[in-house]
């Protein structure tokens, strides 16, 4: 990890004076990769420029190019931390993980899995309580409100804890519980170990149940189609209640 550059009342004329652009990108994430891991969160531009001592515009200009070389996310939210419909929203900049070492992690657990379980059903459902269990773990270490409905949790843990992973969600809709997961850290291992999918898709359910009272209270449902669009991966997380409802008006 790069040196980190303390924040300065000065502004970017000191310490930032004499560093260059991809230097003062480098210290702006690591702090956005620093508060991922204390908080499961991302952070505005103007909390950059907070923490920095530089303007909100400055900030941002950084974060953008962050984003536009892969490194970071830009995820669109209103004051409720929603996906941002109406209204004046905020936007929040997370870090995209390039931990290779869990991709490792995640091929191990894969060889181990196909190992140990002799037919694909029961590797399936292995690799999904995996998933849970890791979904929950993240959940937990994100801090989420327990009393917060699916929605929120997906514009505030999910989203977050998605981007901090690598995956690059974007919601399909303002306001909705579908989202394209436009990246995967651990593309290069699918086609070797496909149950990677099954492992995520128990990994979300756990985020789900893990960071949402009213989620496991409803049983809230989750499903995973991978690579299924040009945009990637779509998810999509929904009441059992209301999906039991729209069946009936069918």
């Amino acid at each position: 990890m790069s040196q980190k550059i303390q924040p300065s009342k000065q502004g970017i004329h000191a310490p930032f004076g004499r560093r260059s652009g991809e230097e003062i990108r480098s210290a702006i994430l690591d702090h956005l990769h620093t508060a991922a891991e204390q908080t499961g969160a991302g952070l505005t531009a103007q909390q950059i420029g907070a923490a920095f001592g530089i303007h909100p515009t400055t900030a941002r200009f950084h974060l953008e190019r962050l984003v536009e070389q892969g490194e970071a996310v830009r995820q669109t939210r209103d004051r409720k931390g929603r996906s941002a419909g109406r209204g004046r929203p905020s936007v929040i900049y997370s870090p995209i993980s390039t931990n290779h070492a869990g991709e490792d992690m995640i091929s191990s657990l894969c060889l181990a899995l196909e190992t140990a379980c002799p037919d694909a059903d029961s590797r399936g459902r292995a690799a999904l309580k995996a998933g849970q269990v890791w979904g929950r773990t993240l959940a937990r270490q994100s801090g989420a409100n327990a009393e917060k409905n699916v929605s929120s949790s997906m514009s505030q843990t999910l989203l977050s804890t998605l981007a901090t992973l690598g995956f690059a969600p974007v919601m399909a809709e303002p306001d909705s519980s579908s989202l394209f997961l436009t990246a995967c850290p651990f593309l290069d291992s699918v086609n070797a170990h496909p149950i990677i999918c099954t492992i995520h898709l128990g990994m979300v359910q756990g985020i789900v149940e893990g960071s949402s009272k009213a989620a496991r209270n409803k049983r809230a449902r989750v499903s995973l189609e991978p690579l299924s669009s040009p945009k990637g991966c779509f998810l999509k997380a929904a009441k059992a209640d209301n999906q039991a409802k729209r069946r009936a008006k069918q």
